[in-house]
């Protein structure tokens, strides 16, 4: 009867949220927990944050960064021999055994499909020799990805001293993982077999999604999500990361240090709902678009070209502002210039403000030749004829002055020597 009773509450309670999510979906809803950061995929600017910066415990979250590592270091269809340890690890697990050998694919899918502990274990001994090996690799990406204020311990996220990250790290390191389509593509998979290594009672081993926002037989199921991860702990509590994508719009989202399963879950949608009507991102330029011209004389301009796509966050209430790109000039009308070649770097400004970085790329072919210099340095006596003229003037009054003096002085001579 109890039973019966927590699971109609539970039905209630989500029928409120959701009926409350589609009257509200252009507010931030509440959120449970305690840092939380909404980002735009595209941009990595940060679109809301609660407690962005404070460090809390990733628990599970930490296989996103366990993924990335072995990506970087592994090829999907290396064999793995699995170790003495792996099979020992607390928490949750596949149930790998000593001697069994995996793919690093299948080893990707326990790990983020079924967040086994045991191929995180399995994973960090085959790329680094040891978890903390591993570590310092998992650290050092963090690191290079921005996320500054992360430190791993461990490749599975279970507590341990030290191993911490926030809000904004974690969306950093999920958007990292979004860009990734080895990752998303095993991350979205709904179930692995597997068939190689059953169980030890001979039935199928199976790895499931937990991803809850991926699976619609779950009330936390959201249309719009497409990968994440999600984690607990006693001590991290609940923790997600996840990426969402609508209408070719891409939001990253961090939850870290939740108490309420129900509630942090629900409000998943609900916070990635209030992005997606209150943002968008603004295509600024594309990769080749012509945004200069560089003059080397009046009858030779090279077209330059954005070296990439740059994007703009904005609320939807906001006007796009005025874009135009600067560079410092220097003077390359004596080199050969190669079509795609960088020629400047520079910048891209909104309403006279620089928001990002750019290079500026030759769209032609230009030959420095004997016959250009020449042509060139002829072009530079016309340019400087008149200094030319100048000169020569100053030149001859010199000669008369000196011619002058030169008959006076010879008069005086021979006027001396009668």
């Amino acid at each position: 009867m109890k039973n019966l009773i927590a699971k109609i509450l539970l039905i209630l309670f989500i029928c409120t949220n959701l009926i409350i999510t589609t009257a509200t979906a252009t507010t931030v809803p509440p959120l449970d927990a305690k840092g939380v950061v909404l980002m735009d995929g595209i941009t990595g600017d940060v679109l809301f944050s609660k407690n962005p910066d404070v460090q809390f415990e990733p628990a599970s979250t930490t296989k996103l960064m366990t993924a990335l590592v072995t990506l970087d270091n592994a090829n999907l269809d290396d064999k793995v021999t699995i170790g003495a340890n792996p099979p020992l690890v607390d928490g949750s697990a596949i149930g790998i055994s000593t001697g069994q050998t995996y793919t690093i694919k299948e080893l990707l899918l326990g790990l983020l499909l079924e967040s086994g502990n045991d191929t995180a274990e399995a994973l960090a001994e085959h790329i680094a020799g040891s978890n903390a090996a591993f570590a310092v690799l998992m650290t050092q990406k963090a690191k290079d990805l921005g996320a500054n204020n992360t430190t791993f311990k461990n490749p599975s996220g279970l507590h341990e001293d030290g191993h911490i990250t926030t809000a904004y790290d974690l969306a950093l390191i999920m958007k990292a993982a979004y860009a990734s389509p080895e990752f998303n593509e095993i991350d979205r998979t709904p179930y692995y077999i597997f068939k190689s290594n059953p169980n030890y009672d001979g039935s199928e081993k199976w790895a499931n999604n937990k991803n809850h926002c991926l699976n619609a037989e779950t009330p936390y199921y959201y249309k719009y999500a497409y990968s994440g991860k999600v984690g607990y702990t006693p001590e991290a509590n609940h923790t997600y990361a996840a990426a969402a994508v609508k209408d070719g719009q891409v939001l990253i989202s961090s939850f870290l240090n939740a108490e309420n399963k129900d509630a942090q879950f629900l409000s998943v949608g609900q916070l990635f709902d209030y992005g997606f009507d209150s943002f968008e991102t603004v295509k600024l330029v594309s990769k080749g678009d012509k945004i200069a011209e560089y003059n080397i004389n009046d009858e030779t301009i090279i077209p330059l070209l954005s070296n990439k796509d740059l994007y703009y966050s904005k609320a939807k209430s906001d006007i796009v502002p005025e874009v135009t790109f600067s560079y410092e000039p220097k003077n390359l009308s004596k080199e050969t210039l190669t079509k795609g070649q960088s020629l400047f770097t520079g910048n891209i400004l909104l309403n006279g403000k620089i928001y990002g970085d750019l290079e500026f790329i030759s769209a032609a072919d230009r030959e420095y030749t004997f016959k250009i210099a020449v042509a060139t340095s002829i072009d530079n006596l016309k340019q400087n004829k008149m200094s030319m003229l100048g000169l020569a003037s100053i030149l001859v009054i010199i000669l008369a002055l000196m011619t002058i003096l030169f008959v006076k002085f010879k008069r005086h001579m021979k006027s001396e020597k009668y």
